[in-house]
């Protein structure tokens, strides 16, 4: 996990209530982070725009959301570990936020 836990933002655009779905977005380290989540305990993280998990099978919408938000710190806090890693393929690299050097 990062030092400095992520700035998470609601989006309060959105309705509030217990049956609809919630967004919220941070930026960390050069990093575009959002994560859904629903009342039934799904949720997603996007990354730059990119699908990078989803969780199904949380209790509510507050465990998913702390499931992805951990995954988000530990993604975070492990990229400059992975950018001296020699990754080919490029599917795994992109994934990852990793350039081709």
């Amino acid at each position: 996990m990062t030092d400095k836990p992520i700035d998470w933002t609601p989006d309060l655009t959105l309705p509030t209530s217990k049956s609809t779905v919630q967004h919220f977005t941070a930026n960390a380290g050069g990093d575009r982070l959002e994560i859904d989540t629903t009342p039934w305990g799904e949720a997603d993280l996007t990354v730059n725009g990119q699908s990078f998990a989803h969780f199904a099978a949380a209790p509510g919408a507050g465990d998913a959301f702390r499931t992805l938000e951990a995954i988000a710190e530990d993604f975070e806090a492990g990229k400059d570990a992975r950018r001296d890693q020699a990754i080919e393929d490029d599917e795994v690299r992109e994934r990852l936020g990793l350039r081709r050097s």
